[in-house]
Parts: structure tokens; C-alpha cells; sequence
């Protein structure tokens, strides 16, 4: 069984002390309890973790995990009421990307790390085992540095504060102003080149979920990446607390380089390649727990209560028993994906006029196979039987036949194709979620990505073409003879589909204005010729009618009134 970092009987009761932006109620176990307790410290660790938001499928609903995927222009959901879409949809102003419900946009964790603070300031003054302290000192820096991460990307410059404040401190300490964006990042450099030389490089099987040095590298090569492209695609703005000097831009991409590299030479995290099928390899990299290639993950146990919704909402109709068929593919993400020769994977929108026919092997089975391990399309194969999308068969169907005249009305309903990444062929649903699968955090198949956009933007396109290429040849694709910057954004959109990095990727290329703002993405009708073994394509809209909206200004997310009403000492983002 599966060891999750938290303790459920605790996490009601180790709560912080008071926190300088964002008050919290008092402990119920006294702060002397904890600190002369490792088991308590350790209990009041795991809280932290359980808080700190590493993954996408956290929510209150099923559908909550696609947020970030919808709002990118990735994949849609189900129903325009839903709250992804309703995200996605949404006109972010000064009151702040937070009056959606599923509450992800927005992310402001400072009494999450107040106990961070608070925990390195015990074990600073403890007399615990000296390994439990270096060990538990480098995990609480290791979170502490992933919330930072996480708000710098979208606010740009924030308040950084390393120690607990006391409410005894007068109230212009307690009022913090806001760092630079170039501080924030410099300091999640710096914390990730000192605790890859002190965190382990692995783990036993029970406390898997923990960081490594692997772990270090892979958050610094991410974060640098990002700083990076700030200094480049970006402008100083705020006297300097929003973006970075363009003359830094080579010094982050090398610093990202760097460490990804270290991953990528060093580590024991190969890429996975157990199986010689490269659809079903890709496949199971996010299926299989701990498998070669995961780095770090945030870890799921059905006996411990710890499950999550995505086979629940993704499965389709045919072998579901609640949500199913509630994630979606854009026709526009279909086509991001080339071919197996290579060619591009762009199709003529007049051809799709629901009169030019297209056998599935020329229109779909030769595609990168990618797509066909993360993608259900019509006629796909799954648990035994078939998934179908048809709105309708033209032709008479044979006595005897059991294909449908018509595919399951949740099937048919919206753009054509639905979201199978993820999502796991040997489980068979239960009427309730409980998905297990762990959501990883950070893999190899990234930091190859990385190293390959660092080089690139270094001006070494060899460099980048070499580690890009490797990422193509184990997915069974031809290696690219020459790169350009959108051949290495299009490999991470498919290489990264709906794993969390497309929406940041937007913004921090400084092109999710011209991606995204005046947008209304497509899916498709499919009609099948069943003497022909055919299918007719016509265009449809996949946004529901609705038009995205994206401004210059939201390249970073408003602090938000109630947040400089409480703090008068922090000032507003741009254009709020």
C-alpha cells in the first residue's frame, strides 16, 4: 500500500499560528508541543505538503481537474456551466481571477508558507536527531520554494518572507511589499542549488512522494526556464518588480540547461521505454506508479482516502457509471500533432464540409502516436469493445451487425474526440471516484523539452534538436532536420498535453494574447458511410458559442482589491 504524506487525524488539529497576509486561527496543540516532538513536527510537515497545490486534480468537482486545460484552449469540458469553462470564459479584473468556483486561477498560500517558516524555525531550534532535521529542513525548503514558484508565475514579484512574523510585530513589518519577479525567481535558484546537494537522491517505497535532488534540479530547471523567457518575451514594469533585465534572459536559459541536464545525465530517472509499442508506452508512463520516468508526484491510495476524478470524468459513456465522456479534444489540438512521416498534421477546414470522405487510417491511425494513446476517436478499442462518435450511419447496416446507426448521445454531443491521457484501461469504474493513479509533478520527458527551448534560445539549435529529437525517436516519430522556435512549442504541446504547462507556456512566451484573446475553438461532427467504411467531417463549435477574452494585462493576475485592502504597503499589477 501506497504511503500518503499526511495523517488524517492531525490535519484537524496542527493548523498555523497567525499568518502576516492572510489570518488564521491559533493552534489547538501548543507550539511547545510540536517543538519537542519530531513526530508532531513531522505530522505538521505533511500538512504543509497535503496543502501545497502540486497538482491539477485537486477540487470540490469531478470536472475541477481539466481547469487549467480548458482555460489554455487544450481541451474543453462537458457543459458550459461547468467550472472549467467557466474559467476559461471569464474576464479577469481587479477583484481578481478568484470568483470562479473551482477556485484554481487563483493562489495566494502565504499560511501555507507561514508553517513552512514556522517549521524550519523548529527544527533550527531543535535538539532532534541530526539527520531528521537536515532531511525535514530541506523538504519544508523544497514546498516553501514551490509555492513561491507558483505565485511568481502569476503575479510576477511577491512578498518574500523566509521567517515566521509574530502578531506582535507592529504593523508596517506585518504589511510586507511585494519583491521583484527577478528576487523570486534568484531565490528559487538559489534554494534548489543548495538542497540538490542535501536532499537523497531516492527514497524507499514508503515515503515515495518526497523530493529528491532530482526533484531540486526539476523545479530549477522549470523555474529558470520561465525566468528566462521573462527576461526575453518581457518588460520591466513596476520599477522593477515585475520582469526581468532582457540581459539575463542567457543566464536563466543556461541555469535551466544546466539542471535539466543533471536529470537527464545523472539521475535514475530514464526515460520510460518498457514497452515497444509506442502507443501504449506513452500510455502507461501516466498510468504506471513510479515508473522510470517520474520524478516526482503527488501519490493517490484508495485505503487512505486519497483518490481523485480522472478516469471518473474522462471515461467514455459506453463503459462509465457516472461523469463519462466529460473531457474533450479541440479539433485545433487534433491538429497540433503530426503525422508518422512527419508531414504536418493540419487538415483543409473546406474539406470538412460533411460531403469529402475519409477513411480512418489515413485521417486518424497514422497520426503521432501520441495522439492515439491520449486520445479516444471513433472506433477506438478499449476494455473489449468500441468507442463511437457517429451523429448518424448513412447506408443500410447488415443483419446480424452490432455496429450503432447512432454512438451514445454523450459521445456525440461535442467536439469529436475525447481525452483518454491519463486514464487507465485496466481500471473498471465503480458509481463513485476512485482513481488512484498518481498525478505526476515533474518527469523526464519535460526536462528534455526544456534543455532543448534553454539550448535553443542560447542560439545553439543543435544542442536543442539533439535532446528534442530524442523525445520524438521514443515516440516512434522522425527526427526534425532543422528547429524552429514553434517546432519546439508544438513538441511540448504534444509531448505535455493537458499535464499542466500549456496556459503557463502562453503567457510566459508572451503569446497567449494572440493564442487565446478573440478565440472560439472547434470539434467536429462525424457521419458514417458504412458501404464505404468511410466518415464525412463537418466543422462545429467547440466553445459553446462563447468568445475567450485575454488582455495584455492578464499576462499576470490582478493581487486584487481585498488583497491591498488588507495589505495598503503591496500596489497593484498593471492595467487593474
Amino acid at each position: 500500500m501506497k504511503i500518503i504524506l499526511y495523517l488524517l487525524g492531525l490535519l484537524s488539529i496542527l493548523v498555523s499560528c497567525t499568518n502576516n497576509l492572510d489570518i488564521k486561527p491559533t493552534n489547538m496543540i501548543s507550539e511547545e508541543d510540536v517543538k519537542n516532538d519530531p513526530v508532531l513536527v513531522d505530522a505538521f510537515l505533511n500538512k504543509v505538503y497535503f496543502l501545497t497545490r502540486f497538482d491539477a486534480s485537486a477540487g470540490t468537482y469531478a470536472y475541477q481537474p481539466a481547469t487549467f486545460n480548458v482555460i489554455s484552449g487544450e481541451q474543453n469540458v462537458k457543459a458550459a456551466w461547468q467550472a472549467p469553462f467557466q474559467a476559461a470564459m471569464q474576464i479577469i479584473d481587479e477583484n481578481g481571477a478568484r470568483k470562479i468556483e473551482d477556485g484554481q486561477m487563483d493562489y495566494w498560500p502565504y499560511d501555507n508558507i507561514r508553517s513552512a517558516n514556522e517549521i524550519l524555525q523548529i527544527l533550527k531550534e531543535s535538539t532532534f536527531d541530526k539527520n531528521f532535521v537536515i532531511q525535514k529542513t530541506a523538504e519544508a525548503r523544497f514546498l516553501r520554494a514551490f509555492m513561491y514558484f507558483e505565485l511568481v508565475k502569476r503575479y510576477g514579484g511577491v512578498p518574500l518572507i523566509t521567517t515566521p512574523q509574530s502578531i506582535d510585530q507592529p504593523i508596517e513589518e506585518l504589511n510586507v511589499k511585494r519583491n521583484s519577479e527577478k528576487e523570486i525567481y534568484d531565490f528559487i535558484g538559489s534554494e534548489m542549488d543548495e538542497l540538490a546537494n542535501i536532499l537523497p537522491n531516492s527514497y524507499s517505497a514508503s515515503s515515495f512522494g518526497r523530493p529528491t535532488k532530482w526533484a531540486a534540479y526539476a523545479l530549477k530547471s522549470r523555474a529558470m526556464l520561465y525566468a528566462g523567457s521573462i527576461a526575453k518575451y518581457s518588460t520591466v514594469q513596476l520599477n522593477g518588480i515585475l520582469g526581468i533585465p532582457a540581459g539575463d534572459a542567457n543566464n536563466y536559459y543556461q541555469k535551466s540547461y544546466d539542471a535539466s541536464m543533471q536529470v537527464i545525465n545523472n539521475s535514475p530517472h530514464a526515460l520510460y521505454r518498457k514497452n515497444s509499442d509506442p502507443v501504449k508506452n506513452y500510455n502507461e508512463i501516466f498510468v504506471k506508479d513510479g515508473n522510470s520516468e517520474v520524478i516526482f508526484a503527488v501519490v493517490y491510495d484508495k485505503p487512505l482516502l486519497k483518490t481523485h476524478y480522472w478516469n471518473y470524468v474522462c471515461t467514455p459513456e459506453e463503459f462509465s457509471t457516472g461523469w463519462g465522456s466529460n473531457n474533450w479534444y479541440y479539433l485545433e489540438s487534433f491538429e497540433k500533432y503530426e503525422y508518422q512521416d512527419g508531414s504536418s498534421g493540419k487538415l483543409d477546414w473546406s474539406q470538412l464540409n460533411g460531403v469529402t470522405k475519409f477513411s480512418l487510417k489515413d485521417l486518424i491511425l497514422k497520426k503521432d502516436p501520441r495522439f492515439l494513446a491520449s486520445a479516444w476517436y471513433p472506433e477506438s478499442p478499449w476494455q473489449g469493445g468500441k468507442i463511437y462518435f457517429h451523429s448518424g450511419t448513412i447506408g443500410t447496416i447488415p443483419a446480424g451487425s452490432t455496429w450503432p446507426a447512432v454512438a451514445r448521445p454523450r459521445n456525440k454531443a461535442n467536439t469529436g474526440f475525447l481525452v483518454r491521457k491519463r486514464v487507465n484501461e485496466a481500471v473498471v469504474l465503480t458509481p463513485v471516484p476512485e482513481d488512484e493513479t498518481d498525478w505526476i509533478v515533474f518527469r523526464t520527458g519535460e526536462m528534455y523539452l526544456n534543455a532543448a527551448e534553454a539550448a535553443f534560445e542560447r542560439n545553439n539549435e543543435p544542442e536543442a534538436r539533439k535532446q528534442l529529437n530524442i523525445i520524438r525517436e521514443r515516440a516512434a516519430m522522425p527526427p526534425k532536420s532543422l528547429l524552429t522556435i514553434d517546432d519546439i512549442r508544438n513538441e511540448r504541446f504534444v509531448e505535455l498535453f493537458i499535464e499542466g504547462h500549456r496556459y503557463w507556456d502562453l503567457r510566459r512566451w508572451r503569446i497567449a494574447v494572440k493564442e487565446l484573446n478573440g478565440k472560439g475553438f472547434k470539434g467536429v461532427t462525424w457521419m458514417y458511410y458504412i458501404n464505404e467504411d468511410k466518415y464525412t467531417l463537418q466543422i462545429k463549435d467547440g466553445d459553446f458559442g462563447f468568445i475567450r477574452t485575454f488582455a495584455e494585462r492578464n499576462y499576470y493576475f490582478p493581487i486584487s482589491k481585498s488583497r491591498l485592502a488588507e495589505n495598503p504597503n503591496l500596489v497593484e499589477n498593471p492595467g487593474y
